[in-house]
């Protein structure tokens, strides 16, 4: 469990074919953020780098539904996968220069 804006969301792994995972379209995605139940669904054969992947895209998700941040759709999706694939190396690289600045200018 962990907490975002003040609201306590759930991780649960199920079956690939669980009813969380089925798109519209009545494919299956292997990860889901349920804001009504505030739950990331994950499926269970996911592991490694693209567990990590499809989780950061969820609590992208999720944190979007707990600060009330409204796009359309495939602009969300699209938000989400950016930062599941580059959000790692944009912290990284953020502390690393701020950490340059620091140096080069003191303190804040």
């Amino acid at each position: 469990m962990f907490i975002i804006n003040g609201e306590l969301w759930r991780v649960v792994f199920v079956d690939p074919r669980h009813p969380a995972l089925l798109k519209p379209n009545g494919d299956f995605a292997i990860g889901a953020c349920d804001d009504y139940s505030n739950t990331i669904y994950l499926s269970n054969n996911l592991s490694g780098g693209v567990l990590k992947q499809v989780l950061c895209h969820e609590i992208t998700h999720a944190m979007m539904f707990s600060y009330r941040i409204k796009m359309p759709l495939q602009q969300e999706e699209l938000f989400a996968e950016l930062v599941a694939m580059f959000g790692e190396e944009i912290i990284k690289i953020t502390n690393i220069l701020f950490s340059h600045l620091l140096k080069r200018k003191g303190r804040f």
